[in-house]
């Protein structure tokens, strides 16, 4: 008898990942919902996995097209059936490609990505051989936040955007390397798992182009998940309410 694969089911879709490098986790989720799409029309999604970022972007962006991209091919092979089987798998699509490779996915100038986003990876142990999809997924290699950054320039329009999640440490030094690469903080929001406890997150978003004002901080937010009864928070509930079935 074969043995029957759960889904984590959303709102609008569900996710199969148990073949994925990176499943389905806060964190993704977050960053999905969190980061502005507006003007979007062109979305570049990094290091997708099982595709979750992208399904969350293809529901909140309804007149974007999407491009998810990771070097895992059974990543790709499972996104492409968790966007098959969503509502907009025309507008979605799922490619094994390595992120330096990315601008082969555009036509021409006119096609570079109005918005990029991420949820890339931060455990750095100094480990230079990988055993597992998941290990080579959470170790930073050539998908780094730093990395992102430099390869935005390349891929955005004038005026695009780059939203990433990272540990609260990192914030600093990438938000450096951002502002040297003549990109302007848009918004930062913070984010813990109860009133007691440090923020562990932040969830970063930049403006690139001609006209950005590198210095001008638009928007600090903050997010606490829990509450201390161990249920969502009503911010956490107003951000991920039209995705997850308890909120």
């Amino acid at each position: 008898m074969s043995k029957t694969i759960s889904k984590f089911q959303f709102k609008q879709f569900s996710v199969s990942h148990h073949r994925s490098s990176m499943k389905v986790g806060v964190d993704g989720v977050l960053i999905g919902c969190w980061t502005s799409t507006q003007d979007a029309r062109r979305i570049l999604d990094v290091g997708t996995g099982c595709g979750l970022i992208a399904l969350i972007l293809a529901q909140r962006a309804p007149a974007a097209s999407i491009d998810a991209i990771d070097i895992d091919a059974p990543s790709i092979e499972e996104a492409s059936e968790n966007i098959s089987a969503s509502p907009w798998s025309e507008r979605l699509n799922a490619v094994l490609c390595k992120y330096s490779d990315a601008l082969s996915l555009l036509k021409g100038e006119e096609d570079r990505y109005d918005l990029i986003v991420s949820n890339p990876p931060y455990f750095n142990s100094g480990v230079t051989k990988t055993v597992t999809a998941r290990e080579k997924a959470r170790h930073q290699g050539e998908l780094s936040p730093f990395s992102l950054l430099n390869g935005a320039k390349r891929l955005l329009k004038n005026g695009g955007s780059v939203a990433m999640v990272v540990p609260a440490e990192m914030s600093l030094s990438i938000e450096e390397e951002a502002a040297a690469l003549g990109f302007g903080l848009a918004r930062r929001c913070l984010v813990r798992g109860h009133d007691e406890s440090p923020y562990k997150r932040s969830l970063l978003q930049w403006r690139f182009g001609s006209d950005v004002e590198k210095k001008r901080m638009v928007a600090e937010e903050f997010l606490t998940l829990e509450t201390s009864s161990g249920g969502p928070t009503n911010e956490y509930r107003a951000l991920c309410k039209d995705f997850y079935l308890k909120f």
